[in-house]
Parts: structure tokens; sequence; C-alpha cells
């Protein structure tokens, strides 16, 4: 394996949400405290959009632009103008909660999940916007104070998803009409550093999993088993994905939040967007209807 390389030292706050478009062949991420927009293509080019409410999950969308979360809801951000428009409002009610990580199926379902914001509270929730348009909470998975994931195998049989706090990770079947079965431990992550953050699969069966406060990205196998490490230079690793031409680079995205002036200093890296070649392939990032269309 290569060394896990910063390719762009954009010192973002809480860098996330990275996913790798199929059909330009670019990666976009964002930093969900400063409402920023990221873009890098295959060349290098780089482009950003100043946003506003704190978006954290995008996915491709069917009809152009990006679907995403933002702190009060689903909303559709065209990629062209910089615009950003709600299309699902959700959770009103409880005014300490944002939108977190989020991802797509093969499908088309686009499912994210809510987090309190202060990281006190067990108010969040896991959703799924189905094929229909319709936006269903997903009871079964519960409540926790900071959702993450969600992650879908490659094969489409599983989803993934995390209680970050409780250190904890799960897999529920998902059903041919892309409903969810009942959820099972899969990870007990104590053992390990930091606390589970966002993820990724790869065509092997395996599960790539961030560690924030832990400096570091743990793929573990389909019994659940650790077999792969890789060390990231910086103390808070937030969420990766697949890209590149072969689909074996993998995007990691990190953040300075949380972190003392000492430690900025220490790993000035922190907020970077990673990448590092691996002997595994994942796929793009599917795409979902706009449910306005």
């Amino acid at each position: 394996m290569s060394k896990v390389t910063c390719i762009w030292d954009a010192k973002a706050l809480l860098g996330e949400g990275v996913i790798w478009h199929p059909d330009e062949n670019a990666v976009y991420w964002l930093d969900i405290v400063k409402s920023v927009l990221y873009r890098l293509d295959e060349s290098g080019n780089k482009s950003q959009w100043q946003l506003h409410d704190n978006p954290s999950a995008i996915v491709p969308c069917r009809q152009g632009g990006l679907l995403a979360t933002n702190r009060h809801g689903v909303c559709h951000i065209d990629t062209v103008r910089g615009a950003v428009s709600k299309r699902i409002g959700l959770e009103s009610e409880l005014a300490s909660n944002r939108f977190n990580d989020g991802t797509s199926d093969a499908l088309g379902q686009f499912w994210f999940a809510s987090m309190d914001d202060s990281e006190t509270a067990k108010t969040g929730a896991f959703y799924r916007l189905t094929t229909a348009g319709m936006v269903e909470c997903v009871d079964v998975f519960g409540n926790a104070c900071i959702t993450n994931g969600p992650a879908i195998s490659t094969c489409g049989s599983w989803i993934f998803f995390t209680d970050t706090l409780e250190k904890k990770i799960f897999r529920a079947p998902l059903n041919k009409d892309g409903s969810p079965g009942k959820p099972m431990l899969f990870i007990d992550f104590a053992p390990y550093s930091g606390y589970p953050d966002g993820m990724c699969t790869d065509s092997q069966g395996g599960l790539w999993v961030c560690h924030f406060g832990g400096g570091r990205i743990t793929r573990f196998n389909e019994s659940g088993a650790s077999d792969t490490t890789l060390m990231v230079p910086v103390p808070n690793v937030t969420k990766c994905t697949f890209g590149g031409d072969n689909m074996q680079t993998l995007y990691i995205t990190t953040a300075a939040k949380a972190l003392s002036d000492i430690e900025r200093e220490r790993y000035p890296l922190s907020g970077g967007l990673f990448s590092v070649d691996v002997p595994f392939s994942g796929r793009p990032a599917y795409h979902v209807n706009d449910p306005s269309s």
C-alpha cells in the first residue's frame, strides 16, 4: 500500500461527507461547520462553494447536482449556480438536532441520520428516502446521540450504521424492496482507539471504519475481525470512500474540530483531504432522484 497523503490542505473544521461522483470522476466533500462544499477532479482542479445551514451528507442526483442533508432536513445543491433548495423539512421540533452522515443504495434510496449537535442527548434517528419520494424514520435502528455510517455493502445485502458514543457498529439485512431487517451488533469498538465515525465498504465484503480521535482507519472483514490498519497523520479521521480510475483509491476526510491549539500545531494537516491507494476496490456513490421531480 502507498502512503496516506494530504491532497488538499483545506483546514476544514469538520471535513465530512466524501463521495466519488461517477459521472464527473471527481471527489466531493464538505466542511459541516463552515458550510463549505469542495470538489476535486481527477486532473487536480479544485472548486468550492460557500453554502449555509451545515450541509452534512451528499449523494449524486439523477437530475443533476447533489441531494444533501443539512441542519433542517433534505435539500438539493445546484453545483452550477451554488444554490441550495429545500426539499424535505424534518425534526423542526428538535432545535438542537442537525443531520449528519448519509449514503445511497443501488435502488436509489437515500439513507441518512440526525444527531444532537451539543453531543449530549440521544435524539438522533435514522431515516430513508424511498424511491417513491417518501421519508421514513427507521425506528428499528433506535436512537443515538451521535449517529454515523450508514454504509451499504457492495453486494447490497447489508446496511451498516454506528452509535458513535457507545462505540458500537451494527448491521441489518436489506430486503429486496429496500426495507431494513432487524439490526444486530457487528463490531464492539471499545477495544479500538478513538470513536467509530464514517465508513465505507469494499467489493470483498470489507468495512472500512474511520477513527475520530484515533488517527487511523481499520478494515473489518465479513466476520467482523480487523485485518488492515491505515495510519492517518492527524487525530480526527471522519469519513472515507473509494474512487479513482480503478476504484482502488481511498479518499479520507479529517477534522480540526475538538483539537487544542497545541494539537493543531502538532497536526497542521488536520481538516485536510487525504488519499491512499489500497489493494481493495469499492464502488462510486449511487444516484438518487430529486424528490421534487
